[in-house]
């Protein structure tokens, strides 16, 4: 009973976008739906989940007579229906029980004690959607025939109001309820794009509803989610019209502790770090390098955020040239989207236009500058043309030839390091004398290594090609190493000057 939701078929749960409610979540937002709306909330107020499945989220509700239950799939309606005799914790009245299209359905299909309540504007105050809608989106493989979100007669009605956020059926869900169940009170769980994420502006524009209360929890403890990212329960007051500005969520950990606070934040496309970035596009008919992945600005698309020789190497380029003239402000960028690891928790937040103080600040442009020259994202490879980023002479290497480009260390001349990034320079030389030291005898010795290249050297690939994660040269493992420690130093100067200047908010 506690899996109840098995009794769908696999391929028809994913095809929908049907990720069942682990009972401790279900259990948990019940205890937010108290404590917002009081512990006598069964007995005054009425409960509708207009996406049940197979009544999970309802499983230990008390007041049959103040709860409804539909579903879009028959088979779930039967199920519901099945379990009522059979199972203790599922008190539903049969009559309140039935088949509904949500998304295309008119409202004078639903039953008629329902009906009364979303008739009347008072009862429709003490009407709680409580809900845990689809996440299927138009992307999602088989989604566009399947789910019919391209289809839905909600979509269609409130396009305007939706914009991008029409893609997210659980998006068409909110919409249709804040339009036609005016008043009412929303209980949902959903992803936190409808709260921070840039294609969810116009939607947030629109739905005016205060958000009460909100927890997150990690959706990779919902079946059929794989990812790292948080799913919220969040309650909305749609008789309060107001603008999401932010909110203090609870945050839930795996097992379900309570392990801190997390802010959300309300941030527009206008403010966003990509904006920022794309007036430093500069025109070079031979630039020492490309920065890629400028088509996202949030914490999930970090991982495609590197440094490349040119823009070629990429089919679907998208990013910046870099030059000499804004070779400042690529380093920043980089060192900003890579100074924080990637969580379940960080996910959803985004990088965001800064303030003008990191104009001065020479000391953290040159600690990014560091930062970005040892940094494994920056994958800059001789190969593919002349490398740029030899951030050392040949004497000070001890190299055999005389390197292609001086532009790096020539750049470096004259500027005052801090400490911290003096140790990772400092490491890094060591790296860089040991494998000149190590490829002089060897045929495919590259004068003109960069990083990335001489980390392939030592630490050679698998037979797909990626790096091996370690050397068998125990050498140069204790130099990497070394190197790696004083790197995490680093990051830990730039991390407060994120936040200071407004790449991120707290």
């Amino acid at each position: 009973m506690d899996r109840r939701d098995l009794l769908t078929p696999q391929n028809i749960r994913e095809t929908k976008g049907s990720f069942f409610t682990p009972r401790a979540w279900a259990d948990k937002s019940k205890e937010y739906l108290a404590e917002a709306f009081g512990d006598n909330w069964q007995e005054e107020y009425y409960v509708w989940d207009c996406a049940a499945g197979t009544g999970n989220l309802l499983a230990g509700l008390t007041n049959e007579y103040n709860v409804w239950a539909s579903d879009v799939e028959q088979g779930n309606v039967e199920t519901m229906q099945a379990l009522i005799d059979i199972d203790e914790d599922l008190n539903l009245l049969s009559g309140h029980v039935f088949q509904f299209d949500f998304l295309n359905d008119g409202f004078d299909k639903l039953p008629e004690s329902l009906r009364k309540i979303i008739d009347d504007a008072e009862k429709r105050k003490k009407l709680i959607v409580y809900i845990n809608p689809p996440y299927a989106e138009v992307s999602s493989k088989g989604v566009r025939s399947k789910a019919g979100v391209n289809q839905s007669k909600t979509r269609d009605k409130y396009s305007r109001a939706l914009g991008t956020a029409g893609r997210e059926l659980f998006a068409q869900f909110l919409m249709r309820i804040y339009f036609e169940v005016p008043e009412c009170k929303i209980g949902e769980f959903s992803t936190l794009k409808v709260l921070s994420g840039p294609a969810f502006e116009r939607f947030r524009d629109v739905f005016l509803a205060k958000l009460e209360l909100c927890f997150i929890m990690p959706a990779y403890t919902f079946d059929n989610v794989d990812g790292k990212f948080p799913i919220g329960f969040k309650i909305w007051d749609t008789g309060k019209k107001e603008k999401f500005e932010r909110i203090d969520a609870d945050v839930f950990d795996a097992d379900s502790r309570r392990i801190g606070r997390k802010t959300f934040y309300n941030n527009k496309k206008s403010q966003i770090i990509n904006n920022w970035i794309s007036e430093y596009k500069r025109f070079n008919e031979n630039p020492i390098g490309f920065l890629a992945g400028i088509n996202g600005n949030d914490f999930q698309h970090n991982n495609i955020v590197y440094i490349l020789n040119k823009r070629e190497q990429m089919a679907n380029p998208r990013g910046v040239e870099i030059t000499g003239d804004n070779l400042a402000e690529m380093v920043i960028y980089f060192a900003v989207r890579h100074s924080f690891e990637h969580t379940w928790i960080n996910h959803n937040d985004q990088f965001l236009y800064p303030n003008d103080g990191w104009e001065t600040d020479m000391e953290f442009r040159n600690d990014c500058l560091i930062f970005t020259l040892f940094h494994a994202k920056n994958a800059i490879q001789s190969r593919h043309g002349a490398n740029r980023w030899i951030p050392f002479t040949e004497r000070e290497v001890g190299a055999k030839e005389k390197f292609e480009s001086s532009f790096m260390s020539d750049f470096l001349k004259g500027k005052d390091f801090s400490a911290e990034a003096r140790t990772v320079l400092d490491a890094g030389l060591g790296l860089w004398k040991y494998y000149h030291a190590a490829s002089k005898d060897d045929k495919t010795d590259d004068g003109n290594a960069s990083f990335y290249d001489i980390r392939g050297f030592f630490q050679g690939r698998k037979e797909n090609g990626t790096m091996n994660a370690s050397s068998e040269d125990e050498a140069y493992n204790l130099l990497i190493g070394a190197l790696r420690e004083k790197l995490r130093a680093l990051t830990e100067k730039i991390q407060p000057k994120v936040y200071e200047y407004g790449f991120l908010k707290e």
